[in-house]
């Protein structure tokens, strides 16, 4: 599944009038108040987030079976890159910069005025809303719905102790790990139903909407919503521990300086972690092919598997901030952010083109791409994005969803051409 983008920074502004009779009212951050880095980061995250879309998801029916290696030789290098770089990190990186998000909010919000909790429930119950329409009338690899119940669950964290905070993260990835093996969790999420992938593969491919609607909708209630028991705790063990991070002042502007030693060894050691279990699983499982793993080794491959994301996600990320440090670098990789204050739209945008591309209704390609092609096709549409992102910020504050996103929450209509704020 794919993940979604962190909200931007917010605040509670008062409005005019004496100071003793104001109201607070919400409020989007000032120009030059954004974090630019975090959407660098967010920005780069989200060609990750595109690659495996495309690679497992939207060429191919989401309930398949994504990770059979390919027999062509260009096929099976380009899968392995993806495994290598790609695959978990991206969507990882995205949940923690939420966590993080969820963290700044929440923060600069109670600095201005009251009501900053309720706000950020608010925001995150529409974000719901989003991603049940997302999930049953567009695609249905929607991760919002799980990002939205996971936000909600952080929130009576966010204001503890930074310890606390790093412990529950710890708590919610452990029941990731290892509540999979639980027998009721299993009863709920590995369900086999013999022959759909053939079904999705025809249904998803030659039908009309609506009968894509209709097929859709079991699946997501039958198949993906009971994997929440699942898939809330890990996106909550990632997001906390971006609350936690923020927490920390690593992440601090003013402070980061005092911890480029911290960013060098978590870029290191996050890395070189993440390469060395990968090479291990690869030997292990697929040139060995062991025709008995007890559970007691699943349960290991389990544990390193989702520790090894979290750290290459935490590498990646502290690469990226180092590399900040730099005009040079910074001059570079901003053309990044644009996709970045935009990643809501451009996630949302990827599922409407590419369900367009590969389903029925649409141009019906659906099984029909190899992973070079697709990966190809995956490159040229980011480029696109970045460019119509880039063009659109020139004139506008916000992405189309993000500002539907900001004025359902703040419950008005917020400006959104950069001339009417101007003015």
């Amino acid at each position: 599944m794919t993940t979604t983008p962190v909200p931007e920074n917010w605040t509670i502004e008062s409005s005019d009038g004496d100071s003793a009779a104001r109201e607070t009212r919400a409020a989007p951050v000032a120009k030059g108040s954004r974090i630019e880095d975090m959407d660098i980061v967010r920005g780069i995250a989200l060609f990750g987030v595109l690659t495996m879309n495309l690679a497992m998801a939207f060429r191919i029916p989401f309930f398949g079976n994504p990770w059979e290696m390919p027999k062509a030789l260009l096929e099976r290098i380009v899968f392995r890159l993806e495994l290598i770089f790609v695959a978990g990190r991206a969507m990882t990186l995205f949940s923690i910069l939420f966590g993080v998000g969820l963290a700044i909010f929440l923060e600069r919000a109670s600095a201005r005025g009251p009501g900053a909790m309720w706000l950020l429930a608010r925001r995150l119950l529409f974000l719901t809303a989003f991603g049940l329409v997302h999930a049953f009338l567009i695609w249905n690899g929607d991760i919002l719905v799980s990002y939205s119940l996971a936000g909600l669950i952080a929130l009576p964290f966010i204001r503890r102790r930074t310890w606390v905070v790093f412990a529950a993260a710890g708590v919610f990835f452990l029941w990731h790990v290892f509540g999979h093996y639980w027998p009721w969790i299993r009863e709920l999420t590995d369900r086999k139903v013999p022959g759909h992938f053939e079904e999705a593969l025809r249904v998803y491919g030659t039908s009309s909407y609506w009968d894509i609607v209709r097929f859709r909708a079991n699946e997501v209630t039958s198949m993906e919503m009971p994997g929440y028991v699942f898939l809330v705790p890990d996106e909550l063990a990632k997001m906390l521990l971006g609350v936690a991070i923020w927490k920390s002042g690593v992440l601090r502007l003013e402070v980061r300086d005092k911890h480029q030693r911290a960013l060098r060894w978590t870029a290191i050691l996050g890395i070189l972690y993440g390469t060395a279990f990968y090479i291990y699983r690869w030997i292990h499982f697929e040139l060995y092919h062991p025709p008995r793993t007890p559970p007691s080794t699943f349960m290991q491959i389990a544990l390193h598997w989702n520790a090894m994301n979290i750290a290459c996600a935490l590498g990646y990320g502290a690469v990226l901030l180092l590399l900040l440090r730099h005009t040079a670098w910074r001059r570079r990789l901003g053309i990044f952010a644009p996709l970045g204050r935009m990643a809501f739209t451009n996630y949302l945008t990827q599922s409407i083109v590419f369900t367009t591309v590969f389903y029925g209704y649409g141009f019906g390609l659906l099984g029909k791409f190899g992973l070079a092609f697709t990966a190809l096709v995956g490159i040229a549409f980011y480029i696109l994005q970045g460019i119509v992102s880039t063009v659109w910020l020139r004139h506008f504050r916000f992405g189309p969803f993000e500002w539907a996103w900001r004025s359902l929450t703040y419950g008005q209509l917020q400006p959104l051409r950069r001339a009417a704020v101007e003015v």
